[in-house]
């Protein structure tokens, strides 16, 4: 049936069988054809213009109109529905008008726009993709060449690491809300002069997140053909600093970047390269950072680097020749919105990873309570890091579950990883078994389920006060105080409190929300008696390193007596 098929297209309908078999659906809807287009064909999806924002939106709008529908277990072939058929014999006759021997994704869609009355239909209308454009599209496509294939490479020599083949093992995460900082870093790489990239952001705000957004583009052919055939490296700078000293001279580090083969085809990405010079102040830093500009002005190979404001500024100072090699691209923290969308993207990831669901709120408490007790770094990086913790929190709480529970999950597991492998060798046959055999133990897992008593099986949901616990053991206090500060979060009361202690007091602190908490609702004479005891309290510890001597531990001096 699926001969003439190509292979995304192949790829499309299982995976829109996997979304139907996971929404509870005892059919192919053409919504799930579409989330399965989106998923295995990321070419149409660049072609098309559609940003991982408008996938996600995408799939989210499919899987709520899918909320309301019973979970019955699903047959073991899971059939098209009628519109879905439709869809399919739409997509056939679509490409024999256009002359065409194959039947593509880019038919399969023109095939859903033909089935007007199905929701998939509309949402294709909503985003301005009527039968008239995608027809264009089929045909312009047909008339592109394909990208060849990238060559197989060798693996590279330690330390350095091939992008491009982890971003072909799916080991990168969406890139969400950074295209434009991606489209800049391709504008640079394609110049004449001064074709080396920089990032510069603090720490948290996504900078290498933007370059393995750019691996995950080349290893899908969606860039400018000169960029499709080069190869992408990764040097991590602190590589660079050998244990027990201070940096690499710079003879080592020539004799590193001479064993990567094919520079002039290579784009280099060190990670912290703007920040070495502040890492180590000797001036063989500066030697061993000098070593890349004959690479960079003679060998062809271009460079993406990283780097804060703070180490910007001192790589300008103490190697300016080598800045000059490089144009700045700034990187700026986001906002609270597009941080709760960019980790929305992560968390499938770090579900299958831990095992867990995320919670209604669990994100959005995530944003919002890094902003108030981890203001050491930027968003997303901050949020994400607490809901990896929380996550973890729940996988380790829940291995007092009963052990036939705990092997069906493990079997669950398996099962994804082989469909996934099955589907990438493009053994489709074996895939729909892994996908059966995965069915069938969610059902038994449902089924043993509720046999269990509630108490029996721990919950496996990260919610909103598994995220204040997180923060609370890291902060040192109790859980109800930390969502104490959270629901007065947004008040300007509170917020004026916050802003002031943190102006006032020189470097930041997990324990200021609650201070300006506590002071929010507290009456002023609860707020001397706490000023009071922290003097007290400050007052009895400088007496106590005073009495110490000069000599720390070596005594007390002469003028201390002891207590009495």
């Amino acid at each position: 049936m699926f001969e003439r098929y190509t292979e995304e297209a192949r790829k499309a309908i299982f995976y829109a069988r996997y979304e139907a078999s996971q929404s509870g659906s005892c059919e192919i809807e053409t919504e799930h054809l579409l989330l399965g287009i989106l998923r295995a064909d990321a070419q149409l999806v660049h072609r098309l213009s559609l940003s991982a924002a408008n996938v996600e939106a995408i799939q989210a709008r499919v899987r709520k109109a899918s909320e309301g529908r019973p979970n019955t277990p699903t047959s073991r072939d899971l059939p098209l529905s009628d519109s879905g058929k439709r869809a399919l014999k739409y997509a056939a006759e679509e490409a024999r008008g256009l002359n065409q021997n194959h039947i593509g994704s880019e038919h399969l869609l023109l095939g859903i726009s033909s089935e007007e009355s199905a929701l998939a239909a509309a949402i294709l209308r909503d985003y301005g993709f009527g039968s008239d454009r995608l027809r264009q599209e089929a045909i312009q496509r047909a008339a592109v060449p394909m990208v060849p294939k990238r060559a197989e490479t060798p693996p590279l020599p330690s330390p350095f690491r091939d992008l491009l083949r982890e971003a072909d093992n799916d080991a990168f995460g969406p890139l969400v809300g950074r295209e434009r900082e991606v489209e800049r870093v391709i504008h640079i790489l394609s110049r004449r002069a001064k074709r080396n990239a920089v990032l510069i952001g603090e720490a948290g705000v996504g900078k290498t997140a933007i370059v393995e957004g750019l691996a995950h583009r080349m290893a899908q052919a969606s860039v400018p053909s000169f960029l499709a055939q080069r190869r992408l490296v990764a040097l991590d700078a602190s590589s660079l600093l050998i244990p027990g000293r201070r940096s690499a001279s710079r003879d080592e580090l020539e004799d590193v970047l001479a064993n990567l083969p094919d520079p002039a085809n290579t784009i280099l990405f060190v990670r912290g390269l703007f920040n070495l010079v502040a890492a180590g102040s000797a001036w063989t830093v500066v030697e061993a950072m000098r070593a890349l500009e004959p690479q960079l002005a003679h060998s062809g190979m271009q460079c993406i680097a990283t780097g804060s404001p703070s180490g910007l500024r001192a790589t300008v100072e103490n190697a300016g020749a080598l800045a000059r090699h490089f144009e700045v691209v700034r990187v700026a923290p986001v906002n609270e919105e597009d941080a709760i969308r960019i980790v929305s993207s992560l968390k499938p990831r770090f579900e299958r990873f831990h095992e867990v669901t995320f919670g209604d709120g669990a994100i959005e408490t995530a944003v919002h309570a890094s902003g108030c007790f981890k203001t050491g770094r930027h968003l997303p990086d901050r949020a994400i890091d607490l809901i990896d913790e929380a996550a973890a929190a729940v996988k380790l709480r829940r291995e007092s579950e009963p052990r036939e529970v705990a092997e069906i999950r493990t079997r669950i597991r398996q099962h994804v990883r082989a469909m996934e492998n099955a589907i990438a060798n493009h053994e489709f046959d074996a895939a729909r078994r892994y996908s059966d055999e995965e069915r069938r133990e969610r059902e038994n897992l449902e089924r043993l389920r509720k046999q269990c008593k509630p108490e029996d099986v721990a919950p496996s949901t990260v919610t909103p006060k598994d995220i204040a616990a997180v923060v609370a053991a890291r902060a040192g206090v109790t859980v109800a105080a930390v969502e104490r500060v959270l629901d007065a979060r947004g008040t300007g009361e509170l917020q004026r409190t916050a802003s002031e202690l943190t102006a006032t007091l020189p470097a930041a602190c997990d324990w200021l929300p609650l201070v300006a908490e506590y002071l929010v609702r507290c009456s002023t004479e609860e707020a001397e008696a706490l000023a009071k005891a922290i003097t007290s309290a400050k007052a009895k510890l400088s007496g106590s390193k005073t009495c110490q001597g000069p000599g720390g531990e070596n005594g007390p001096s002469a003028d201390c007596k002891p207590s009495e």
